[in-house]
Parts: C-alpha cells; sequence; structure tokens
C-alpha cells in the first residue's frame, strides 16, 4: 500500500512491535524454548517440526491473542500463502476462505470479550474518523500471521544449518552469547529468509539502464542482492563477525519489515537457550533434508538433527 494511508495503517500496529515492547516478550519466549525443547536432550527430532515451528508460531499468536490450540491451522494456512506447501495452486483460494471464516469469528468473540490483544486493538483501530473495514482487517491478521511465523521459522533453521556447514561457529556463540546477534545478521545475509518479493511498476522508469514500463510486474531478488559482491566483501562466505553488513533481508524504506525486532529477538533467544543447554548438534545424514518449495522463502520444511 501506498502513503499516505499506509502510514496511517501501519501505525496501528507499530507500537506493538517496537525494540522496548518486544523486549519485555524475551522471558516469555525462553519459556516457550524450553517447553518444546527440554523434553528432547540426546534425542533426534525433526527440529523444524518441534522447534523452530512452534516457537515463532506461538508468540505471535499470543501477541494477536489467538488460542495456542489452533497453532496447526497456522502453520497449514502459512505454508499454502507462501508457497510451502505441497498444496496446489487452485486450493489457494480455499485457504483464504477458511482463514477469512476463522478471523471472522475471532473478531466477534473479541468484540464481545475485550482484551489487550493485537486483534482487539485492530478491530477497534480508526483512520480518519472510520474503523477498518472487516477486509482491512483480514488483511492485517494474515498479514502479521503469516510473516509473523514463517520467516522467523526459516531464520532459526538457516542458522542451525549454516553453523553445522561452519565448524566451530557453534562453539563460538557457546563461548560467547555476545556473537549471537551479528551471527544471526549474517545468517539473514547469507540465507536470506526471504528470497524473493514481487513488485509492479507504477510509472515508467528505468533501473540499471533497463525501462521498464508502467504496470511491468518484477522479481526483486533480496538473495541474490544479498550476495553482491560489490557490496560485501567475500560475499559468497558465512563470516560469523562480519563488521559490515547492510542486508535487506528486512527490506528497506517505509516499507521495512514491522516485525525485525521481534525476529531477531526469536532468534537470539532460541540460540541462547540452544547454546546453554547442548553441547552440541549434529544434523543426522540418514535423513533427507526437505527444503521449501517456494521461490519468494527460503528455509527447510524437514531438517533432522541429533542434540547432545
Amino acid at each position: 500500500m501506498d502513503p499516505p494511508k499506509h502510514a496511517k495503517l501501519r501505525n496501528i500496529v507499530s507500537k506493538a512491535f517496537t525494540p522496548r515492547m518486544i523486549e519485555k516478550m524475551a522471558p516469555q519466549i525462553r519459556e516457550m524454548a524450553e517447553n518444546l525443547l527440554d523434553s528432547k536432550k540426546g534425542k533426534e527430532l525433526d527440529i523444524v517440526r518441534e522447534f523452530t515451528s512452534p516457537l515463532p508460531i506461538a508468540v505471535i499468536a499470543t501477541m494477536l491473542g489467538i488460542p495456542l490450540k489452533d497453532m496447526g491451522k497456522f502453520k497449514t494456512w502459512s505454508d499454502a500463502i507462501v508457497g510451502g506447501s505441497d498444496m496446489l495452486y487452485s486450493n489457494l483460494s480455499g485457504v483464504i476462505g477458511e482463514m477469512t471464516h476463522y478471523f471472522q469469528n475471532l473478531i466477534i468473540e473479541k468484540q464481545n470479550n475485550p482484551d489487550g490483544s493485537l486483534v482487539y486493538s485492530v478491530i477497534n483501530a480508526e483512520v480518519d474518523g472510520e474503523k477498518l473495514t472487516m477486509m482491512e482487517s483480514l488483511g492485517f491478521f494474515v498479514l502479521l500471521l503469516v510473516a509473523g511465523n514463517e520467516t522467523t521459522t526459516n531464520l532459526i533453521s538457516n542458522a542451525l544449518l549454516t553453523f553445522s556447514e561452519n565448524p566451530g561457529t557453534y562453539d563460538a556463540i557457546a563461548g560467547d552469547h555476545n556473537l549471537i546477534p551479528r551471527a544471526m545478521e549474517e545468517v539473514l545475509r547469507y540465507r536470506s529468509p526471504v528470497q524473493s518479493i514481487y513488485r509492479v511498476a507504477k510509472v515508467d522508469t528505468e533501473l540499471g539502464g533497463v525501462p521498464v514500463k508502467k504496470g511491468s510486474i518484477m522479481v526483486p531478488w533480496i538473495g541474490s542482492a544479498n550476495r553482491d559482491e560489490s557490496v560485501f566483501d567475500n560475499a559468497g562466505r558465512f563470516i560469523i563477525d562480519r563488521k559490515e553488513n547492510r542486508h535487506i533481508a528486512f527490506g528497506e524504506g517505509i516499507h521495512y519489515c514491522l516485525g525485525a525486532p521481534l525476529a531477531r529477538l526469536e532468534a537470539k533467544v532460541a540460540m541462547e537457550y540452544m547454546a546453554e543447554n547442548f553441547q552440541s548438534y549434529e544434523i543426522l545424514g540418514n535423513r533427507k533434508m526437505i527444503p521449501q518449495n517456494s521461490t519468494i522463502v527460503y528455509g527447510m520444511k524437514e531438517m533432522w538433527i541429533r542434540l547432545n
């Protein structure tokens, strides 16, 4: 969406995603991580299904004020929307219909039982003296649900995969937790959770000397930009303490990812917990690693590891 409505709508939820507000969630995220992995010590598990997927879903569901018992639905819906499932594209309209029905009922429930959730805040917000339409509210919830779990799941999974490919990295962050934020920024660059995004040219323009006509569909490749040799030294290498790291994994400008502070905190807490509780982990070679079937997001649908 473009200004001025973009800014007005974004402001409705921006206060919930400030670094100060997000930092208050750290103890709760830590408790969620413990509940998911404490019983898994010494075991083999699909880390995506058991940890990197349910953790972000639980966090965003808690913020939205949605029952945790419905987490399985959210994952199915998110996968379908970003193309990360085996669902045929023709079923997408059915998925949207299911989500619409679910959130319509949730909105009615929140109207009858007010609380401090994001859902309640959105349905009672006003833009230019008018409350949001049902479709505008639904758009918010779909965006927050998908963006709030899919990308963070991939960030944590991609970190575990990247650390395993670079011996000594996990030991380094276990020995010094201050390395974790910078290591996660390098994962964001090196294996960007969002690889591409669709855009439409609003006017005739020119990019890199190439004329682009109004209405043309373009696909900016974020993953490629984050490996640009003219911007990053040794762009094809993972460097845990990379000094200059102006990646665009969270976008740029007025549409910069609203949930960036939340994604960073979840990844940091998840890695701190793992480094404190597991001496090492091993990605199992006898199990097939299954990647996301998508050109938009990058990550694993299934990745089996042993926690030592």
